[in-house]
């Protein structure tokens, strides 16, 4: 018996979301798929996240038993070839037997795109969020650092999580500010979006590290800050909403299609 450890990235506009569902297009079916083409077995991936329907992947991490004398990366090869374009296996490795995906993880990093604009994207609408109020950056990151430390997220969390208990641990939280999606391409003063001249607007990326997180825990902060950054939710209001465990107060849930799994840490 072997264990292979994958690390995936995928577009989630496609799929039901991570998790197998009857009759419904996932990313861990079609990969389970896949996987029974080149072993001839019957496998069960264990993942780091299960990603919702539209979320996106940079850096999943899944884990499987086979018997199967495939090299690892003969795996990761047959997989790429066998697997539509967007999903991708970046890398196949033989681990321990006792490694678990899920158990193992020490801290997940999920990163939420904002388009801040009056217009939104074509191209890049299956990948960010568009709200064309322009929001208030200070005011949404002085919300985020309250965010940090280990404390009960009962307000930021969906009624369907079925998480035992709903304390968690936010390791740090920022927001930044570039005004393409393109940051390494320069682009003229004339050609920035509205509300990027001057440093505000623009593709506003939050990046939040946690030991974990509770079902749409990551998307309802993202809704809540941009209620803050539109002046809906004061500022001085967010610290009774933390305290207050009430998911009614909190913020709307951000779309799903904006959020992105970056890394998780072992």
């Amino acid at each position: 018996m072997r264990n292979i450890k994958l690390l995936i990235e995928y577009e989630g506009t496609n799929y039901a979301g991570w998790q197998v569902q009857k009759n419904l297009s996932t990313i861990q079916g079609t990969i389970q798929e896949k996987l029974k083409i080149l072993t001839g077995e019957e496998i069960e991936l264990t993942s780091a996240s299960r990603t919702d329907a539209g979320v996106h992947a940079l850096g999943q991490v899944a884990n499987f038993n086979t018997d199967s004398r495939i090299s690892s990366h003969a795996i990761q090869m047959g997989l790429n070839a066998l697997l539509p374009d967007d999903i991708v296996i970046k890398s196949a490795e033989d681990v321990s037997l006792d490694f678990d995906s899920r158990r193992n993880a020490k801290a997940k990093t999920y990163r939420y795109l904002i388009l801040n604009r009056s217009y939104p994207s074509a191209i890049y609408r299956n990948f960010s969020w568009h709200v064309f109020q322009k929001l208030d950056i200070d005011a949404m990151r002085k919300a985020a650092d309250y965010l940090i430390g280990k404390r009960d997220f009962t307000s930021f969390r969906a009624a369907e999580c079925d998480a035992l208990h709903s304390v968690r641990k936010i390791l740090s939280f920022s927001i930044d500010i570039t005004p393409s999606f393109l940051p390494f391409i320069k682009r003229d003063a004339d050609e920035l979006p509205p509300f990027a001249k001057g440093g505000i607007g623009g593709l506003m990326v939050l990046e939040v590290k946690g030991t974990a997180f509770l079902r749409h825990m990551v998307r309802i902060m993202v809704g809540t800050l941009v209620a803050i950054g539109k002046g809906k939710i004061k500022l001085a209001d967010f610290q009774s909403i933390i305290v207050a465990k009430d998911r009614k107060l909190a913020g709307m849930t951000a779309p799903p299609h904006g959020l992105f799994l970056k890394k998780v840490e072992y």
